[in-house]
């Protein structure tokens, strides 16, 4: 087999690896060396566990994709996160769609850290978990549930040393959307691009002459279009942003706790930032229970409270501790 015939699905999956387990995949072991490149893969249409290219390729897309993931997920647990992630400022900002998204999605990371800014965008909102608390209707239940979920952040914010701010957007309901429909998201951020990235220039504090603070964007896991406007603005003004601040991608919790929605929004947020070529860093939580009391502080969001990490943790297929994970293409 030429060079050129050969499947190209594969290639991510060799520039990804540092050191990758056996995979196991549709009953048959892919082992990926330490070195990709020693596998040979380039010159030989057989790898050294026997399976040709034709077999890699008749496993599909969607395969490819997961065992691409899996491995950057196991190279994740074996690279050093990059040091400059380790660094807070007070001047940092958290990016959140909705209240409780800073929580769910970088929860243990704010409270370790103990600095920052929490912008809470769409912090107009409809939505409990429990509609029939809520006795007021019309404008005067959007005022109360807003004033609710509010106060649940400023409760986190508190707890994690933020200072919270709120950025009094209409969340996706209240513009008139299923909240994901994501082929209404580009009309969205482009006709709420110039509110966005004002509510995040307004939040800024004097920029700090030493380090770059660092922003935390979500990666619109899960495919809410709160949350893709709020990527497809920072990735449009990625240039201008990127001169006050280092950018890092947070996986968003709880849709990264599910496989297929991780996978399909990683997949996504590839394809829309393909040009950074950022890397994963894992952050363990620690104790499981200090994370569930920081999500406990939302109660508004359930109809009881949450008694395991998993919601808040981003699936694996491969053994990894709790934990929350930032992308970032970051050296320093």
């Amino acid at each position: 087999m030429l060079d050129s015939q050969r499947p190209t699905g594969i290639l991510p999956i060799l520039r990804a690896v540092e050191i990758v387990p056996k995979i196991v995949i549709a009953g048959q072991d892919l082992r990926l060396q330490e070195n990709a490149l020693d596998l040979n893969l380039l010159r030989n249409p057989v790898d050294r566990s026997g399976m040709s290219w034709n077999a890699i390729a008749s496993f599909g897309p969607k395969a490819l994709h997961g065992l691409n993931l899996a491995a950057q997920d196991f190279a994740s647990r074996r690279r050093p996160a990059p040091a400059g992630l380790a660094e807070a400022s007070t001047h940092d900002l958290y990016l959140a769609p909705h209240c409780d998204d800073i929580c769910f999605s970088l929860g243990a990371f704010a409270l370790k850290r103990r600095k920052g800014v929490l912008l809470t965008l769409f912090s107009k909102s409809g939505y409990v978990a429990r509609p029939q608390t809520i006795a007021a209707l019309g404008d005067e239940r959007i005022a109360v549930i807003s004033s609710l979920r509010q106060r649940e952040d400023l409760a986190f914010a508190e707890q994690a040393g933020l200072r919270p701010c709120f950025g009094g957007l209409d969340e996706a309901l209240l513009r008139g959307h299923d909240p994901f429909e994501t082929a209404k998201a580009q009309d969205d951020a482009r006709q709420l691009d110039g509110a966005v990235i004002a509510a995040i220039f307004a939040a800024a504090a004097e920029q700090p002459k030493d380090r770059q603070p660092w922003l935390f964007c979500p990666m619109a896991i899960g495919g809410h279009i709160d949350h893709m406007v709020v990527l497809k603005v920072v990735l449009r003004h990625y240039n201008a942003l990127r001169a006050r601040w280092r950018i890092a991608f947070y996986e968003d919790l709880h849709y990264a706790s599910a496989w297929q929605a991780r996978a399909t929004g990683l997949a996504r947020f590839r394809h829309l930032a393909v040009e950074l070529k950022p890397q994963r860093s894992l952050w363990p939580i620690g104790a499981a229970a200090d994370k569930l009391a920081l999500v406990a502080l939302y109660p508004s969001q359930f109809v009881e409270p949450p008694a395991s990490i998993k919601p808040f943790t981003p699936a694996q297929r491969i053994p990894a501790p709790a934990h929350e994970a930032l992308w970032s293409a970051e050296q320093t």
